[in-house]
């Protein structure tokens, strides 16, 4: 049976879904999570950049993957989340854990938003869950 799992280092999100698995780490940890998956047999849902963000513009990296266990590695999964790997190793990357804390939140918040449609569309958002930026929760 294949399954539908977030892959992020957004905490946050990883709440917010149906199956999340967190990654304790950068944006680059989490591209490497992925592209391990991936060398399993699971495939990409989502692409590994979306949002068209450079690495130190975004801490916070969110994929969806389906897994499917004992497949044969997916070559265009492989060469996207490979290509992937590639801009984040040879970037500077913002890390989450060197924001305060509302500049985090709002980071997260950016991530929920890009993946949201996809969450949905996969039916892996919770829909009593809200994320809001850091700058609306005081309201």
């Amino acid at each position: 049976m294949c399954e539908t799992i977030l892959v992020t280092n957004n905490e946050e999100l990883c709440r917010c879904v149906q199956k999340g698995r967190f990654v304790d780490g950068s944006s680059l940890d989490v591209l490497i999570s992925v592209r391990d998956l991936v060398h399993r047999g699971n495939i990409l849902l989502t692409h590994p950049l979306c949002g068209n963000l450079r690495p130190y513009q975004q801490p916070f990296r969110s994929i969806l993957i389906e897994e499917r266990p004992g497949d044969l590695v997916d070559l265009d999964s492989l060469s996207l989340i490979e290509e992937a790997v590639g801009v984040y190793q040879s970037a500077r990357l913002l890390l989450p854990q060197d924001l305060d804390k509302d500049t985090r939140a709002d980071y997260a918040f950016i991530d929920a938003e890009l993946m949201r449609e996809s969450l949905e569309r996969y039916g892996q958002l919770r829909h009593e869950t809200t994320l809001r930026p850091a700058s609306l929760k005081t309201l």
